[in-house]
């Protein structure tokens, strides 16, 4: 799996980690981390053409199927403070959810129904960080464990 990635906030062993829990139908071919609005810029060359709704910062990820490739805008993410640890847990629910996605393609799995396909993402990807938080946190190099509240 190729990573572009300034390793911020995110560390590709980190990313590495979690994509290791999940098994091998998660793991796309190439992973795109855009800390900054800077990066979409910066990576274009290499990646992909970003829309007004990324650079806006309406979309936490997304997946492409024709190329395989995960794309994770971690600047939309808050920090609920000066807290990085949230940031960090609300990016990794963003790329568990874009993940699942590749996941539902590798396996046309709810490929059909782009409404049932992204509950399921999002539910699975809830699921999946809460249940494994303690994992989580020590690939993370957390001091606590981290649960993920979903927003109404």
């Amino acid at each position: 799996m190729r990573i572009i990635n300034n390793q911020n906030i995110l560390t590709n062993q980190q990313i590495e980690g979690i994509i290791k829990l999940l098994g091998k139908n998660y793991k796309p071919r190439t992973l795109v981390v855009y800390e900054t609005r800077l990066d979409i810029i910066k990576f274009y060359p290499q990646c992909h053409n970003f829309s007004l709704d990324e650079f806006s910062g309406e979309l936490e990820g997304t997946y492409d199927e024709s190329t395989d490739t995960v794309y994770l805008f971690i600047f939309v993410q808050t920090d609920d403070g000066d807290d990085v640890h949230s940031k960090q847990l609300y990016s990794l629910h963003a790329l568990v959810h874009e993940l699942r996605h590749r996941f539902q393609a590798a396996t046309n799995f709810l490929t059909a129904d782009d409404e049932k396909s992204e509950r399921d993402a999002d539910y699975f990807a809830t699921h999946f960080i809460n249940s494994n938080s303690r994992k989580i946190s020590k690939i993370m190099h957390w001091d606590e464990e981290w649960i993920v509240e979903e927003e109404e």
